[in-house]
């Protein structure tokens, strides 16, 4: 998502979609209209159909390019080394900065509604989380990764609610990434090492 992307002809839905995160960094998701989007842009209020038949499929929309967002950032972020302990880190850190920093679009794209592209969303996270998958290699069953994972999600949680101060997120991680790749760690979380 290229931040300000003007509207020119054939690039509606990228100018659509950049637009709307800039309305959801400002305002929230409740601000998002098609209608304003449109106008936003230059468009006939009726030009967004062409893309997004409504507000929901704005929303998956939105949803499938953060997931593609926090993927390409969780795989540059494990990259860059093979020892698990420092890939787990850098994973943490890239998945904290992107869930505290864009916590209007994390809130997007978890959202549970009915009749949401569960497939297409579905598909785009388990790509974002495929690297953090891989860091328990022995973790057959994926529990793993997952309680690594909720964890993650939970700290960024409690931060941006303003239970806990973002000071305190290195720590946090650095005792999540203690807790699952620290010597032993193996034989009780199933992977790691």
């Amino acid at each position: 998502m290229a931040e300000g992307v003007q509207y020119r002809r054939g690039n509606l839905r990228e100018a659509l979609l950049d637009r709307a995160i800039a309305v959801l960094r400002e305002r929230g998701a409740d601000a998002l209209s098609l209608r304003e989007l449109a106008r936003d842009v230059g468009v006939s209020h009726a030009a967004p159909a062409r893309h997004f038949a409504d507000r929901g499929q704005l929303l998956d929309a939105l949803s499938v390019a953060g997931f593609a967002v926090l993927a390409e950032r969780i795989r540059d972020a494990v990259a860059s080394d093979d020892e698990p302990g420092v890939r787990a880190r850098r994973a943490a850190d890239a998945y904290l900065d992107f869930a505290i920093g864009e916590a209007k679009l994390v809130e997007v794209m978890f959202r549970h509604e009915d009749g949401r592209d569960a497939e297409a969303i579905g598909r785009s996270a388990t790509a974002a989380f495929a690297p953090i998958q891989d860091l328990f290699p022995h973790d057959e069953e994926g529990r793993a990764a997952t309680v690594f994972l909720a964890t993650l999600q939970g700290i960024a949680g409690l931060v941006n609610c303003g239970v806990v101060p973002a000071e305190s997120v290195p720590g946090l991680a650095d005792d999540a990434i203690a807790r699952f790749f620290a010597p032993g760690a193996d034989d009780e979380q199933g992977g790691g090492r």
